[in-house]
């Protein structure tokens, strides 16, 4: 078992009662180990194999690692398909979600939906990619006002601006003659960001087509950084949303970082100066996050180059004599 399935396992017991959102062929807590888990997906088992048969990225004897899909729908409607299907009373002790809360049209619902179905005490722990380490990285951070206003429409799918944003600003690292739609945060040395080269085709193609497509069609919705999801979340709560409180958001190792959100008997309550104080610091660190980011794209002996600059220019002020102005 890898250093990834450690993390993402950790604390989960074969007792424990686990929901899995989507974990198609990678499977976090699969039933052939012993755990006890409900499986939930946009798609039902038959569809789910066939999907992996063609597809030429997923090797034939990872097919096998598909386990049966027990309830079919949107993870936004997590709380209602578990009561429609198991019972009113139905609790976990876990959900588990990996790659998937970028994808959703309403982020704060399927939150809020998540801790219905959890015992007091229980965790929503989620895999997220980093936007700076895949081919989200042109991508503006999402910010609350765009959560919310996905939720006070009851958003069911990606808008038409949601699918031009992420193909229009979508990128790859080219990198020792690879071309790299994710890869190791901080390690792109020697590698040639590209954004891509086709906002005009997308334009036409999402802009100036007589219809619209009706039918879903997948995206990456949202774009995060650790600091950036967990400010989104920490709103959330003091905004009276959601009955839970963070426990951990981890750094990001490669290009995804884990988060825990944990059930709570009664709601949090946050004072505001409390809440006004680590809203300052997280978006401190998101700003922060994207100038490491933009300083990662820059060669390291360029880097070195301009501080020795800046180097010599504060001590070459430092040194020069104080003119009194007249007057």
């Amino acid at each position: 078992m890898g250093r990834r399935l450690q993390v993402l396992r950790a604390g989960i017991e074969p007792r424990h009662e686990v929901l899995e959102i989507g974990p198609w062929h990678e499977p976090i807590a699969p039933r052939a180990l012993g755990y006890r888990t409900t499986i939930l997906d946009i798609k039902d088992t038959r569809t789910l194999r066939a999907m992996a048969a063609s597809d030429p990225q997923i090797r034939p004897g990872d097919i096998g690692a598909i386990e049966d899909v027990d309830i079919v729908g949107s993870a936004c409607d997590v709380a209602e398909l578990v009561r429609g299907t198991l019972g009113p009373d139905k609790r976990f002790d876990w959900v588990l979600s990996s790659h998937n809360v970028e994808h959703m049209p309403n982020p704060i619902r399927f939150l809020r939906q998540a801790a219905e179905i959890l015992h007091d005490g229980g965790v929503l722990r989620m895999a997220i990619p980093d936007k700076r380490a895949c081919f989200d990285h042109f991508r503006p951070l999402t910010d609350i006002s765009e959560w919310l206003q996905a939720h006070d429409e009851n958003r069911v799918q990606p808008t038409i601006y949601q699918l031009f944003r992420e193909d229009s600003l979508r990128s790859v690292l080219q990198m020792g003659g690879r071309t790299l739609h994710a890869w190791q945060l901080g390690d792109m040395e020697g590698g040639r960001l590209l954004p891509a080269a086709n906002s005009l085709e997308l334009y036409r193609r999402w802009f100036g087509a007589a219809e619209r497509p009706g039918h879903y069609v997948d995206t990456h919705c949202w774009a995060f950084t650790p600091d950036s999801f967990e400010l989104l979340v920490r709103d959330v709560i003091a905004f009276g949303l959601l009955p839970m409180q963070v426990d951990r958001v981890s750094a990001t190792r490669g290009h995804e970082f884990f988060v825990d959100v944990r059930r709570c008997a009664v709601a949090p309550r946050v004072s505001e100066p409390e809440y006004l104080a680590t809203r300052a610091r997280l978006l401190g660190r998101c700003v922060r996050d994207d100038d490491a980011a933009l300083a990662a794209r820059v060669p390291l002996s360029l880097r070195l180059a301009r501080r020795a600059k800046r180097f010599v220019r504060r001590l070459a002020r430092t040194h020069l004599p104080r003119t009194r102005l007249a007057g």
